[in-house]
């Protein structure tokens, strides 16, 4: 069989046709080809982006919210860093004017955010996990706390040579009240005035035990210096400008021991507090199908070993926390409640009253 007759000759109108027809295939192939073109941007513009407020530092939880994202392809998050005073100022406002995209808090103050939460800005979410929080750190199905955070005292390990380890905090008056000349300028903490976290800690030290004015009243007598950030304190002592940080959050103070040999951390054994992150679903978020799904995240087994194994936190699975907790914990670990009972401090005439004797006290390295 010849080809002419697989293929008949073809006419000038038919070769036309063909010419039309190929014509026709490049334009829808250029079509197909822009349409293809289009589609991860179609996709990413099916990104819904949640907005977390947050006193965590940014590097501190990066691993935490890359491991979501990876998990959740559908979120994005958009992370804004803020100190704790300026976080509850920030959400008041965004209440008030109901313009501010906000989504999900989180912040280290609990007493703060007790205060927001009582005052019915947070959203009710029933999480998965039911049970495995522990019931210190939740309330109202509204507020959850997600870490385990001793508060500690960290030292200059040089500068410290020759004297004794405070194992309680009458033990830390009568070193510092014995050895003025060498303490006096050189012990600093966080700024109870301009620090919520701060705040918190020496409010619920006055809670835990009568002995705590005796220790104001040798960090009086040290001329104790403030600082508004943890790496602030943190820096004074890797250098020496500090020997002792009394109050530091232990999650950043553990991470700094771990790379700075300078730089030691020791928990009282008559009692260490122990803070947690706590996280509230905004009441006026436009997405809280995501941020909920984001704080479920957190509470989550995954979410809390990725934290123990990629991030600076410690997570408050018992499990998990036992991974980072320093060597040598101590069996006085109090962590500290939520309810209203944060409130107690937070009531107008004794918070002006404790930052009025504040503020007579101490001063930031600045005003001396």
């Amino acid at each position: 069989m010849s080809a002419q007759s697989l293929f008949p000759l073809i006419s000038p109108l038919s070769a036309c046709s063909a010419r039309s027809a190929k014509y026709m295939l490049f334009a829808i192939t250029v079509l197909l080809t822009a349409m293809l073109a289009a589609i991860p941007a179609a996709f990413s513009q099916e990104k819904t982006e949640i907005d977390i407020w947050s006193t965590t530092d940014t590097a501190a939880f990066e691993s935490v919210i890359r491991a979501f994202e990876t998990a959740n392809p559908d979120i994005e998050i958009a992370y804004h860093e803020i100190t704790t005073n300026a976080l509850f100022e920030h959400v008041l406002y965004a209440r008030d004017r109901k313009d501010t995209a906000i989504d999900l808090v989180i912040s280290s103050a609990m007493d703060l955010q007790v205060k927001l939460v009582n005052e019915g800005l947070a959203s009710p979410f029933s999480t998965d996990r039911a049970g495995a929080t522990p019931s210190w750190a939740e309330w109202r199905n509204e507020l959850y706390g997600f870490t385990y955070e001793p508060i500690v005292l960290v030292y200059n390990k040089e500068a410290f040579r020759g004297y004794p380890l405070p194992k309680t905090h009458s033990d830390l008056a009568d070193l510092l009240i014995n050895n003025l000349p060498t303490f006096e300028e050189k012990v600093g903490t966080y700024d109870a005035a301009s620090s919520g976290a701060g705040y918190l800690f020496f409010t619920q030290d006055a809670i835990q035990s009568d002995k705590i004015f005796r220790v104001i009243e040798a960090l009086s007598r040290a001329k104790m210096r403030t600082y508004d950030y943890t790496s602030a304190i943190l820096d004074a002592v890797a250098s020496g400008d500090l020997i002792l940080g009394y109050n530091v959050i232990g999650t950043y103070a553990l991470e700094r021991a771990s790379k700075d040999p300078n730089v030691g951390i020791f928990q009282f054994k008559d009692y260490t507090i122990v803070m947690s992150r706590t996280a509230f679903i905004y009441k006026h978020s436009r997405k809280k199908r995501e941020a909920e799904r984001f704080l479920e995240f957190l509470l989550s087994e995954t979410g809390q070993e990725k934290m123990a194994r990629d991030s600076a936190l410690i997570p408050i699975s018992p499990d998990m926390r036992r991974l980072k907790l320093p060597a040598d914990s101590t069996n006085a670990y109090l962590p500290i409640k939520m309810g209203i009972g944060l409130l107690t401090y937070q009531d107008p005439l004794k918070r002006r009253y404790f930052l009025d004797v504040w503020n007579s006290i101490f001063k930031k390295p600045e005003e001396q």
